[in-house]
């Protein structure tokens, strides 16, 4: 089970990791016209998620 939970925890975090870059990519052209909640919570997520990584082990280690 080590390794499955190191290839899930390998998913998860680019898939974390990625969740900034589509909002942003989804907004496009119209982000100022974006609700502020959203706007901030992009602006919160674009800078926590290099940590993403960081929780339960770097995914270099765990693999």
């Amino acid at each position: 089970p080590v390794i499955e939970a190191a290839l899930v925890k390998d998913l998860g975090t680019s898939f974390e990791q990625a969740i900034p870059v589509l909002i942003a990519e989804a907004l496009g052209s119209d982000r100022p016209a974006a609700p502020a909640a959203l706007k901030r919570t992009l602006a919160y997520l674009s800078q926590m998620s290099p940590a993403f990584s960081l929780r339960g082990g770097t995914r270099e280690i765990l693999r």
